[in-house]
């Protein structure tokens, strides 16, 4: 097991350049902690210190300060590409919350709790991006890939990064919220999100799903050395699940050539709400995607996670043989 006095000695140079407050320290060794213990099982303990090694790298590299912001409406925490600053602000209010029936005591843990969620999020979208001729890109499969797409970071493709890394901060912190979240104006259908994030409510998780029918070990290495296994982790998956886009039963909307960018499509397009009139439908094809890739993996909850109906049991409209 990786400790955090490791941790603490890897990252003294970082903290004597950066100097932030000693709480933000704490959150960015909890961080790298919480990250390594909870790939090691997956990656190995010789492999989960080169990916700790390689996060400490790139943080190093892509802060160069922490801002606090003077005044803001609520807790915030958000990287600036720009700068190379991580800024945040925290409070005692949070909008999102006003909607919710909690007491005092559980309207703090909650505001806690999220902030350590934006801090993770953002931490984990730091930790996976460098400079490529003086331009910040991805150093994640899902930026990366053979074709050589490299996006300005505030292009469409960058929101995956921020959806994935969320994923991520969820999956390391343990989060297991379901909240129901409408995607339409009537409330007639809906998703499950697993916090209150606003931004990737409606994809949080497909992303989940979507993990969990990759290769746990190739992801991590892919996230960590994109241009020796992104190519083999890419076609590893489009292989494996070509048949859906053979299928001829179900007519998806968008088109890709490749199961892989057609999920990040969909991911992309609800997420940035593109085409809205078209928003349900395309639920209602990712639900249809994974609904067709659990002929292989048998995930029993899956249906949870997919497109609801309000007044009605959860149906996609694909049907087997």
């Amino acid at each position: 097991m990786i400790d955090k006095i490791l941790i603490i000695k890897k990252l003294e140079n970082f903290f004597i350049k950066t100097n932030p407050e000693n709480f933000l320290k704490t959150f960015v060794i909890n961080f790298l902690f919480d990250k390594a213990n909870y790939i090691e099982p997956i990656v190995g303990y010789e492999n989960a210190l080169d990916m700790l090694d390689k996060n400490i790298y790139n943080l190093e590299n892509n802060i160069k300060s922490f801002k606090k912001i003077d005044k803001y409406h609520s807790i915030y925490a958000k990287y600036d590409f720009n700068t190379k600053s991580l800024k945040y602000y925290m409070v005692n209010e949070y909008r999102e919350l006003k909607n919710f029936s909690l007491n005092f005591k559980q309207k703090k843990e909650c505001i806690i709790k999220e902030f350590e969620i934006m801090m993770y999020r953002e931490f984990e979208t730091i930790a996976n991006i460098y400079v490529l001729n003086e331009k910040i890109v991805s150093n994640g499969f899902y930026i990366e890939d053979r074709d050589g797409r490299y996006p300005d970071y505030e292009s469409d493709y960058s929101n995956i990064i921020d959806i994935f890394s969320e994923v991520e901060a969820c999956n390391i912190l343990k989060i297991n919220d379901k909240i129901k979240t409408y995607v339409d104006e009537n409330k007639k259908y809906f998703v499950y999100s697993k916090h209150i994030s606003q931004r990737n409510s409606e994809v949080i998780n497909y992303v989940w799903l979507f993990r969990n029918f990759l290769n746990d070990k190739l992801y991590y290495f892919a996230v960590n050395n994109p241009k020796k296994y992104s190519e083999e982790f890419i076609d590893e998956f489009n292989k494996e699940y070509e048949y859906i886009l053979l299928d001829r039963k179900y007519n998806f909307m968008l088109k890709n050539k490749y199961i892989f960018s057609l999920i990040e499509n969909y991911l992309l397009h609800i997420r940035n709400r593109i085409d809205i009139e078209n928003n349900i439908q395309y639920h209602q094809d990712l639900s249809v995607i994974f609904k067709m890739m659990n002929y292989k993996k048998h995930l029993n909850n899956l249906s949870e996670y997919l497109l609801h109906s309000s007044n009605s049991t959860n149906k996609l409209n694909y049907m087997e043989d």
